[in-house]
């Protein structure tokens, strides 16, 4: 009953903010605020997302640690580990793929409330820091990534609405019926005539939610012959990046290299290495 109630409320609470604040905003009815103060200190909403993004990855892993024979107070004590090196590695990748902009403005590498950080750059940090974590206490390096494989998509969905309120992270100019408006200070120079564009970080933040959904059913199917093994990271790894890969060919803010997208390279390379993970899972499960 408190779980019906509990999910009725948030459904409310979600169409309330679709009608009466996201779909005007979209529509450009209304501004898209970064943030509020309270006093002399200001709030970012990129930074409030974020925090509730690692709290939701955090108690959907603790809820799931059990079933994985994983004890939560790892969890818990994992967790700096992460944040610090997701945080960290997310940083770096935006920083390097931008150098242009900080070599000459190396203050505001550190002014992460505007945002600035790249999903892949969090994953390889975050991996390196559960790495080290579970290394120091000698523990089972595949059950953790597993239950992280399974978290993480949800964390990345609600991440992404940080991107909504910096207008950031859209895609190019679009007549859709979800087109999203964007203010002229965020337009790329080339379109500044240009009013509506493709709201990318909902494509992904939507994607991510299949994801999650894909991974939850997984979980629920097939654990047993899963279980420590890795193949969930594997999946994972596929997923994301298959929708990464297509949704990254719509944004104007992409890194290129050499004619390419450098995120659309690296998703190749993470989907390579989620069908490698598989592959060697299995067959060392069945050998």
């Amino acid at each position: 009953m408190k779980k019906a109630i509990l999910a009725i409320s948030l459904v409310s609470v979600l169409m309330f903010a679709i009608v009466f604040y996201f779909a005007p905003a979209f529509r450009g009815d209304i501004a898209i605020d970064s943030g509020f103060s309270i006093g002399t200190v200001s709030i970012h909403y990129y930074g409030l997302l974020l925090a509730l993004a690692i709290l939701a990855a955090f108690m959907v892993s603790a809820k799931l640690a059990p079933r994985f024979g994983v004890n939560p107070q790892h969890i818990e004590s994992a967790l700096p580990w992460l944040i610090f090196f997701g945080f960290l590695g997310a940083r770096m990748y935006f920083v390097i793929f931008t150098w242009d902009h900080f070599f000459s403005r190396l203050g505001d590498i550190l002014q992460i409330w505007k945002g600035g950080f790249s999903i892949y750059g969090g994953i390889i940090g975050a991996a390196i820091g559960m790495y080290i974590y579970l290394r120091r206490n000698n523990l089972p390096k595949g059950k953790f990534f597993d239950l992280a494989a399974v978290s993480l998509p949800l964390a990345q969905a609600i991440g992404r609405f940080g991107n909504f309120f910096n207008q950031e992270a859209f895609g190019y100019p679009t007549d859709l019926p979800w087109k999203l408006y964007i203010s002229p200070a965020h337009r790329p120079k080339d379109y500044l005539t240009e009013k509506f564009y493709h709201p990318t970080f909902l494509y992904e933040a939507l994607w991510n939610i299949a994801v999650f959904a894909i991974m939850l059913l997984l979980f629920r199917k097939r654990l047993p012959s899963m279980s420590g093994t890795g193949q969930l990271l594997g999946y994972y790894l596929v997923f994301y990046s298959i929708g990464r890969f297509l949704i990254e060919s719509l944004r104007l803010d992409s890194f290129i290299i050499n004619g390419a997208r450098a995120d659309q390279v690296i998703a190749l390379l993470m989907c390579a290495i989620g069908l490698g993970i598989i592959y060697y899972a299995r067959e060392k499960t069945t050998s």
